[in-house]
Order: C-alpha cells, then sequence, then structure tokens
C-alpha cells in the first residue's frame, strides 16, 4: 500500500520544550530583585504555554500510533487490486464522500503541528517584549555631629531610598515616575510620590508635561533632584532643600509645565512656563497640594535662561525666574499670602569647575488685611573643581526673612541663618562616592545658636 507522508514536529518539539523548562525553572532572584515581578508574570505566562505544548504533543503521540495501528492493518489484509493513485493525503474528500482514516489522522497532524510553530513563535517573541520597564535609583547613609535635618540630633542616619522609572511611550510620550523612601528629621520613615509626570513632545525643541514635577526655577530644584548621588555637595542649600526636609520655597507643582530649549547663536535658550495648585502650609511644612486645593487659587512661574555652547564663555548659564502664588495655613485659614517670588541665577559647569549662584526676592503680601507687605531675600554661592582626585568645594548661603510674614512666620524652617561650608566628594567608583562636609550654621532671629557640625556621607546609584 501506498505509505502516508507526515511532517512530524518532533524537530521542533524537543528544543521549544527544553527552552521552555530550562526558562521555567529559572529562579526569579537570578535576574535581578529590580526585574522579579516581571520575571515573575514571564514564568507563568511560559507554564501556560509549556501545559499547551505538552497536550499538543500527546494529542500528537496518540494520533501517529492511531495510524500506526491503521497501517499495520492494511499491510496485513490481502492484496488488492490495482486501483487509481489515490488523492494527496491533505486533500478534502470530495462532498457527500467520506474522508479515508489515513487522510484524516494525516491532516489533524499537520493542523496540530501548525499550531506548535505558532507557540514556538509567541514564546520566542516574549523574551524581548515582557521584560518590562529598567528600575533605576540612589540610596545614601551617613554619620553627623548634627543631623543635616534636624541639628538637634547626631550620630549615625540613613538618607533616602530613591526608586525612578523612565517609560518611553512612544517617539514623542515620556514619562517620569520617581518614588523616595525617606527618614524625617524625627527618625520616622515616610514613602513620596517625589514625581509622577507624563509628557508628550510638541516639537523638535518643546516637550509639555502633566502631573507632579519639580518647580523650574533657579538651577539647583531641576538639576539636583532627590537622589544623594548626583550632587557633587553632600546636602542642598537650607533653604532650597525639599519641602518635608526644611525647604522654605515650594520644590514641588502639580500641574502643567511646558519646557524646551531651541539652539540661538552659539548656545541655547532655555525656556520654562508652568501653572498648577497653589500650595499650602500644612502643620508647618509646605504642601503641593496634590489633590488640589480648597481655594481654587494656581500658581504660576517660568523660567528663562541662556547656555553658551562655544567661545570664551563656553558652559556658563545665566538666567532669571519668577513665580506668583496665594498660599494659605491651615492652622490659620484666614492668613492668606500672595507670595512673588523672582531672581536670578548663574552656573558655570565645565570638566574642571562646577560653579552655582542663585538669589531670591521675596514680595509678600498678607491678603488679610493685617501687616501689610514684606520684603525678604535669600541665595547662595558654590564654588567647586573637578580634580583628578575628587571634587572639593565651597559654600557660602544665606536668608534673611521677615518674620512678621505670615508665609515664613507659619514655616517651621522660615527663619533666617547664614551658613558656611567646605566639603569634598571622592568616587570610589562610577557609580557610588563619598562626600565629607565642615559647616558653620548662624541663626539670626528666632534664636542666636550657633553651631558646627562635621558630617560625612555615602551615596550610590543603581
Amino acid at each position: 500500500m501506498r505509505r502516508v507522508a507526515m511532517k512530524l514536529p518532533g524537530a521542533r518539539l524537543g528544543p521549544a520544550l527544553l527552552l521552555g523548562l530550562l526558562i521555567g525553572t529559572v529562579p526569579v532572584r537570578a535576574v535581578g530583585a529590580e526585574r522579579a515581578a516581571s520575571v515573575k508574570e514571564l514564568q507563568q505566562k511560559l507554564e501556560e504555554s509549556l501545559k499547551a505544548i505538552q497536550a499538543l504533543t500527546e494529542r500528537v503521540r496518540e494520533l501517529e500510533a492511531r495510524q500506526a495501528g491503521t497501517a499495520v492493518a492494511a499491510s496485513a489484509a490481502p492484496a488488492a487490486a490495482p486501483s487509481a493513485p489515490a488523492a494527496p493525503a491533505a486533500a478534502s474528500p470530495a462532498p457527500g464522500q467520506a474522508a479515508t482514516p489515513g487522510t484524516t489522522e494525516s491532516a489533524r497532524v499537520e493542523a496540530l503541528a501548525q499550531q506548535l510553530d505558532q507557540l514556538e513563535t509567541a514564546n520566542a517573541s516574549r523574551g524581548t517584549a515582557d521584560t518590562g520597564v529598567p528600575l533605576h535609583g540612589f540610596a545614601d547613609v551617613g554619620v553627623s555631629t548634627h543631623n543635616p535635618i534636624n541639628a538637634d540630633l547626631k550620630g549615625f542616619n540613613v538618607g533616602n531610598l530613591d526608586f525612578y522609572l523612565t517609560p518611553r511611550l512612544s517617539d514623542r510620550g515620556r514619562a517620569l515616575f520617581e518614588m523616595n523612601t525617606e527618614v524625617s528629621g524625627e527618625g520616622s520613615v515616610g514613602v513620596d510620590l517625589e514625581r509622577a509626570q507624563i509628557g508628550y513632545q510638541l516639537a523638535d525643541q518643546a516637550t509639555v508635561w502633566l502631573g507632579r514635577f519639580h518647580s523650574p526655577y533657579g538651577y539647583v530644584n531641576t538639576a539636583l533632584h532627590h537622589g544623594a548621588w548626583v550632587n557633587n555637595s553632600l546636602r542642598r542649600p537650607g533653604f532650597l532643600q525639599f519641602e518635608d526636609s526644611g525647604g522654605i520655597v515650594p520644590a514641588h507643582t502639580v500641574g502643567l509645565w511646558l519646557t524646551g530649549a531651541p539652539r540661538v547663536g552659539l548656545g541655547k535658550v532655555q525656556y520654562d512656563a508652568y501653572v498648577g495648585n497653589s500650595q499650602q502650609i500644612i502643620d508647618g511644612v509646605l504642601d503641593m497640594r496634590n489633590a488640589g486645593n480648597t481655594h481654587g487659587h494656581l500658581i504660576v512661574g517660568g523660567r528663562l535662561g541662556y547656555l553658551f555652547n562655544a567661545g570664551a564663555a563656553e558652559g556658563l548659564t545665566l538666567g532669571v525666574h519668577a513665580f506668583s502664588a496665594h498660599i494659605g495655613d491651615n492652622a490659620l485659614p484666614a492668613n492668606m499670602t500672595r507670595v512673588l517670588t523672582y531672581g536670578g541665577y548663574a552656573v558655570y559647569d565645565t570638566d574642571q569647575w562646577e560653579n552655582i549662584a542663585e538669589v531670591y526676592l521675596f514680595d509678600n503680601e498678607d491678603l488679610s488685611g493685617t501687616s501689610g507687605k514684606h520684603h525678604s531675600n535669600a541665595g547662595f554661592v558654590q564654588l567647586g573643581y573637578r580634580a583628578s582626585w575628587g571634587v572639593p568645594y565651597a559654600r557660602y548661603e544665606y536668608t534673611s526673612l521677615d518674620q512678621a510674614d505670615n508665609y515664613f512666620g507659619a514655616q517651621a524652617s522660615g527663619y533666617s541663618y547664614h551658613r558656611s561650608a567646605l566639603g569634598l566628594r571622592f568616587d570610589l567608583s562610577p557609580d557610588a562616592a563619598v562626600k565629607l562636609e565642615f559647616a558653620d550654621t548662624q541663626l539670626t532671629d528666632r534664636s542666636r545658636d550657633q553651631y558646627g557640625a562635621g558630617l560625612m556621607q555615602y551615596a550610590i546609584r543603581f
């Protein structure tokens, strides 16, 4: 009799099953803690595919055995008279005509083999499609004679454990999410969603963001973020710290932000414009009102600068910034202040130098009509040199804040001070740095305390 031709998937089944078993049994810890969730999901999908492959394999074997039995029975029967050549095994029977057993079983085997091919292809493509979004972060620990946040404390301290994601949504879609686990000045541990912004690139030099972002004023607040490793100095200037670390200027805004840096002449014009929820003072600390505010007022601000990319001024950035907001105090709801802040900044950032200067002027008005207008100012200058063995730096910072101004009077850190600091950053590796700082701080209004501090910080990125 004619031997029925079959396309057996066995040559592909072996490698596919072996690959599925190997991938399905890889421990989650082997690919790193940062991808544990993605690997677990991938394992589950591969296990489901493996079960389907095994079921198909058993079915193929069953059909092969049945077909082999039919062939043996046919060979044992008496030889039939010569007949016309049979139709190809995979051909469909004519209407009203029953298909022969060999033709039906062979067609089923072919169909199962095609399904097996599809499963193998799908599993192979999952290797790159389901790896997820890379997770990165920063962490720091330290020891000090005076805690960087709370000068009444001393000894060893834990800083921040900061994670961030930057998923690429499309050619023009952007997103950034930053989750920070931090220790307060009292030692409690809290988790903050520091940044949650989703954006779209309207043009090559124009991107719009919606969500929670770092308020674009000066240089430090948008260039040096929560990860301590990013900053060459051990800490930010005191008045520019983040809100829950003693900052007196709104470091975060929840709203809409347009930014870009088109080329003009020998450099770039850097611009920012933003609008968002007006902040509020909650128990002595500025809060950016993630869910909105009750009075519906907005903060409106912008920044304009120019970066020199060539010539004698290469590496120099000069700019101005301003914002206005209506900011109240939850303890005294009637005390609403119109905060108007403006100033300038200069940065000289090259292979050898990191020099930064910023100034802030405050023209605030008490809208309750009891204390009138108030004028205050703050600023700092930092000089840093990038040597082959590290980055030594020196900084002077100050604030002169009117204590009759409800905006500063209601803040726990709204006092005046000046501070001198000398520091050093030494990189142990591209991902780890040790920093030292010696500082002298003088309080000038709420108290006249003066104290020196020695601080050490070990900061990493990953």
